[in-house]
């Protein structure tokens, strides 16, 4: 009888169950995983079985349909199935259509990266097998969930082209032991879901250990690699000029097949300091001042702001800044609200607002002059059933950009006030979670686009579209 990789799910709950919590370490090379993997492949998710509506506490299938085999799957299999983490913190959602390098594991198996892992309690909510998916044949599944090592394959990720070499040498057996990795350039600095790692050039590394010292330097894009490197112990440290390194030295075992992986990540000594004015040219006192970090195409990158507060004389400073272009300005990230009421304000010079940084530059900006504050104002928001009849205990949101900035419940008369600010735009939507177990869903409202000014502010929502996900 062949053993279910489902097993393993189940045996999970020893982990504590108090918080909810999956922290993962910064993803490695494949050699890194292809050791302790049972099965490796690139594939294509055909089918999936995910609710968004049922959280945690479901067990999801995946099918994939294998592209390229590395280990642990025969010839003759096409598909293989992958429980994404169901029922535990480091959940991961695939979906059809994606291509994934894989890395999928039987028994109990902590993800490799998992630095923390729990169960989420509570009742298991049933959901129908899959066509294809017999219970009374047992069938291989592997957990594959968030820390695993499994990625999306991106044409213009050159990681990606490195790990499938180091694999198909893998496979091959001529895959020797190594010590390789990337270093970094503030990867803490953003979300790099979409917009590549930036990766640092000329870093050198040192690897010392079983009498031996090697050296190398980083590529164009910060991969570095140190060939034959006998098994054992060793330390392995990265330097580069205006930068340090987040995580020092590290420590690294080189198995008998396969490599070490040292990863690192550095962090900038540049500074950006100007001063905040009001309308009157007045020192802006407590202001608080964002920076955001841009792409190479001059976009934001999601989440890679950072910010700080004006001083008593309207000064601000940002530090520990690595290269590259920059925004300065106030509310550029977060939205306006009645403590910092101005709509979104970037410095700019000569028509530019880009500032830009080479490593470790100090840079002092002109003035940043603040326009006038803008006015409070309230918009009433009636919301509505299909039917006509008002809408109780429903969410009102009014966003600025992706985030929300100001929301409200409404009462029996079906009635939200919101507080707005007079200038600045707002998505306005109402929504409210209906129905139980697999019939539960959200029905909303759809947007409203309104930017306040001293007219009278009356909205009319009606809940008449139905989605899975809260938004």
């Amino acid at each position: 009888m062949r053993k279910t990789g489902l097993s393993a799910i189940v045996l999970l709950s020893i982990f504590p169950l108090r918080v909810l919590a999956c922290d993962c370490g910064p993803a490695g090379p494949t050699c890194a995983y292809v050791g302790r993997a049972t099965v490796a492949f690139v594939g294509t998710v055909t089918f999936t079985d995910h609710d968004p509506a049922m959280g945690l506490r479901q067990r999801t299938l995946v099918r994939f349909h294998i592209e390229e085999a590395f280990k642990g799957v025969s010839l003759d299999i096409r598909d293989v199935w992958i429980d994404p983490g169901s029922f535990t913190s480091c959940y991961a959602e695939y979906h059809v259509g994606e291509r994934l390098l894989v890395f999928g594991y039987g028994g109990l198996a902590m993800p490799p990266d998992a630095a923390a892992m729990s169960v989420a309690p509570g009742k298991v909510k049933a959901k129908p097998l899959p066509e294809g998916f017999d219970a009374k044949i047992p069938t291989l599944v592997y957990l594959a969930p968030e820390c695993s090592g499994t990625r999306q394959l991106e044409p213009r990720d050159r990681r990606n082209s490195l790990d499938l070499e180091y694999l198909r040498q893998f496979k091959a057996g001529t895959a020797g032991t190594s010590v390789r990795g990337r270093v970094t350039e503030d990867a803490q600095f953003g979300i790099f879901d979409v917009d590549p790692i930036p990766g640092l050039r000329g870093a050198k590394v040192v690897l010392a250990g079983n009498g031996a010292t090697r050296s190398t330097t980083t590529d164009d894009d910060g991969f570095y690699a140190i060939q034959g490197v006998a098994p054992g112990s060793y330390e392995v440290q990265a330097s580069l000029r205006h930068y340090s390194s987040q995580w020092g030295e590290r420590d690294v075992m080189v198995p008998a097949m396969g490599c070490g992986a040292a990863e690192f990540d550095m962090i900038g000594s540049g500074s950006i300091e100007g001063t905040l004015v009001d309308s009157a040219q007045r020192p802006a006192v407590n202001v608080r001042v964002e920076i955001l970090r841009l792409n190479r195409s001059g976009s934001p990158i999601y989440y890679a702001q950072k910010e700080t507060s004006t001083d008593p004389a309207g000064n601000y400073r940002l530090e520990q800044l690595p290269s590259g272009d920059f925004q300065i300005g106030v509310n550029l990230f977060r939205p306006p609200d009645p403590k910092t009421p101005y709509v979104p304000t970037r410095w700019s010079s000569q028509g530019s607002s880009v500032v830009h940084l080479s490593p470790g530059e100090d840079r002092h900006l002109s003035a940043l002059r603040l326009p006038s504050p803008s006015i409070l104002r309230e918009v009433e928001a009636q919301v509505l059933w299909p039917d006509g009849r008002p809408a109780e205990g429903v969410t009102v949101w009014g966003k600025v950009g992706d985030h929300a900035a100001t929301s409200s419940d409404t009462d029996a008369g079906g009635i939200a006030r919101l507080r707005v600010l007079e200038g600045v735009h707002y998505a306005i939507e109402a929504e409210v979670w209906i129905g139980r177990g697999a019939q539960r869903e959200v029905a909303r409202s759809g947007v409203s686009e309104l930017t306040p000014g001293n007219a009278p502010l009356h909205l009319k929502l009606v809940l008449a579209k139905h989605t899975k996900e809260y938004r």
